[in-house]
């Protein structure tokens, strides 16, 4: 979330994070989740699509799914649509129609004025209840934040009451994030899948997995399924295995001792670059930079924070109260330090830092 003053900022309400997993399937939960901390018309915005990288990323996926699943002349219904640009491409690139839903959606609600041939619903899915029927339902970057998905993945596939249905899921990868300093372990996050506890759960909700694998440098893991549908995919030997449980359970293990270990290493880099006068700036404002904070710099020494999406241009931050502004900002701040913690969007900051005639060292938590 991001807030209009810095005193309703530092205010922001907090939440308790505690993980377990399943030695079974290595699925992650925070255990003390309490979904009355989650305000759904809180004062949010994650849009990615103002980065160059992500949109180039979504329109070739968005090539792929539509070689692979068969959406032509079918309905698609999109569950946590944002602000809609990934299903109106989908919709034109594919040449089928979508409805999507989202409680953040601020467009024009109903058919989309560019005729892609997708409609859109300011609200949540009604799950388990009138959603319209599809033929392919599409879920990014949704079913970590629900409470049971389980039960959410249970109800899309008794919603095809016999019909053959595919699906298309996008997650976080766990496997990348609890190998590492963990910055994507959020509040709002109930769930963290790697690829064998998602294929695990798909199954058990009655889903059968056709293809699965990590995207966008391995962050990112999708996966797709069906029901009542006819030849399983060729691709499905490719799923992971017990293997791939056994390494991510010994990412788990290694958790806590290295994400502390990273948040020390963090508040310690940020001193030095301070002490030496490095102005150092964070550059991203999503999840991932909104934890490095809390955890580095509670208290604001860092010469600015940036973010490519207007808008969160001037507005604060939770709990350390970090004011937010443009790229151009850093015209007048000249840092020599740039932390991002997304290496994905490395080469698009260094181009923007270039052209704003910034020399600075980049470097990624």
């Amino acid at each position: 979330m991001h807030w209009a003053g810095q005193a309703e900022a530092t205010a922001s309400p907090v939440g308790r994070v505690v993980l377990a997993y399943c030695p079974s399937c290595a699925y992650v939960r925070n255990v003390v989740f309490d979904p009355a901390l989650i305000d759904p018309a809180g004062p949010t915005d994650m849009n990615l699509y103002h980065s160059a990288t992500f949109r180039a990323f979504c329109s070739e996926l968005i090539a792929e799914v539509s070689t692979r699943l068969p959406l032509t002349g079918r309905r698609v219904v999109e569950v946590g649509c944002a602000q809609g640009e990934f299903l109106r491409e989908l919709c034109q690139v594919a040449r089928c129609s979508g409805v999507g839903y989202d409680a953040s959606y601020t467009g024009p609600v109903g058919p989309d004025p560019a005729g892609s041939g997708a409609e859109f619903r300011s609200g949540p899915a009604p799950v388990g209840g009138a959603l319209p029927e599809y033929d392919v339902v599409v879920s990014r970057f949704v079913l970590e934040h629900v409470e049971d998905p389980f039960r959410f993945l249970v109800q899309l596939r008794e919603h095809a009451a016999g019909r053959e249905v595919y699906g298309h899921f996008e997650v976080p990868d766990a496997g990348y994030d609890l190998a590492t300093a963990g910055w994507e372990v959020i509040y709002p996050h109930v769930s963290y899948f790697d690829g064998y506890s998602l294929c695990r759960i798909a199954e058990r909700a009655g889903w059968r997995v056709e293809r699965t694998g990590p995207v966008f440098a391995g962050m990112i893991r999708y996966i797709e399924v069906s029901a009542n549908a006819g030849a399983a995919s060729d691709d499905r030997a490719a799923t992971p295995d017990v293997r791939a449980r056994d390494r991510q359970l010994t990412a788990i293990e290694g958790f806590t001792g290295r994400h502390f270990a990273e948040r020390d290493r963090w508040r310690e880099t940020i001193e030095r670059l301070v002490a030496a006068d490095a102005r150092p700036v964070l550059w991203g404002a999503g999840s991932r930079g909104v934890q490095l904070l809390n955890y580095a710099d509670p208290d604001r020494r860092l010469a600015a924070v940036v973010d490519v999406n207007p808008a969160k241009w001037g507005r604060y931050l939770p709990v350390t109260g970090h004011r937010v502004d443009g790229p151009r900002q850093l015209t007048e701040v000249a840092p020599r330090a740039v932390i991002i913690t997304n290496p994905v969007y490395r080469d698009e900051i260094a181009k923007s830092l270039a052209e704003l005639g910034i020399v600075a060292d980049i470097l990624e938590a």
